[in-house]
C-alpha cells in the first residue's frame, strides 16, 4: 500500500521535479466499504400565512401541529417546527429582534421510521386549511426515504473479486 502522506515534491530542473517521502506497507487485512442502507423517512408539510400578523399566524399553526403529531400518535424521532424566511436560519433569538415580516412559510419535517407515519406529518399541515389559523395558502407536502452511508471493514479474505460487464 502506497503512503504519500511525508511526499515532497520540488523543482530539480526545466520540466522536470524530484518526488521524495513516498513509502510503502504491506496490503491490510481488510478492506474499508461503504455500506448504503435504509436510515429512516423524512415527512414534511409546508403552508403559507400573509398580510397582518402573519408570523403569529405562522407560530400558531405550527404549534397546532405541533400539538396534533403527539395528539394523534404520529411517531417521530426528530422534528423541525420553523417559519422559512423568519426563523428557520437562526432560530428564534436573532429573528424576534428583527421586526415583522409580512409574510411567513410554516415549515413542519419529522424523521420517522415508517413511509406511512412520514406520510401523516403533511397530512396534518394540510389541515391547517380548515383547521388552523385564518388565510394561510399553498400547503406542500411531501415524504421520502432516507439513504444512509456506513463507512466499515470487511476482511480481506471474505471479498472475491469479480468483473460482470452489462450492455443495455
Amino acid at each position: 500500500m502506497l503512503d504519500v502522506t511525508s511526499v515532497s515534491v520540488e523543482e530539480a530542473g526545466p520540466d522536470r521535479v524530484r518526488v521524495r517521502g513516498a513509502s510503502g506497507h504491506a496490503r491490510p487485512d481488510a478492506l474499508k466499504v461503504a455500506v448504503g442502507y435504509r436510515d429512516s423517512f423524512i415527512g414534511e408539510g409546508q403552508i403559507s400565512y400573509a398580510g397582518p400578523g402573519a408570523a403569529a399566524r405562522g407560530r400558531l399553526a405550527l404549534a397546532i401541529v405541533e400539538e396534533r403529531l403527539q395528539l394523534t400518535g404520529v411517531a417521530y424521532d426528530d422534528a423541525r417546527f420553523e417559519l422559512v424566511g423568519f426563523d428557520a436560519l437562526h432560530g428564534h433569538a436573532l429573528a424576534a429582534a428583527a421586526g415583522e415580516p409580512y409574510e411567513v412559510r410554516a415549515r413542519v419535517a419529522a424523521r420517522t421510521s415508517s413511509m406511512a407515519e412520514a406520510l401523516r406529518v403533511g397530512n396534518e399541515v394540510e389541515t391547517l386549511y380548515t383547521n388552523g389559523p385564518a388565510g394561510g395558502g399553498g400547503v406542500t407536502k411531501s415524504a421520502r426515504e432516507v439513504v444512509a452511508v456506513a463507512s466499515t471493514f470487511v476482511a480481506r479474505d471474505l471479498v472475491r473479486p469479480r468483473v460482470e460487464f452489462v450492455t443495455v
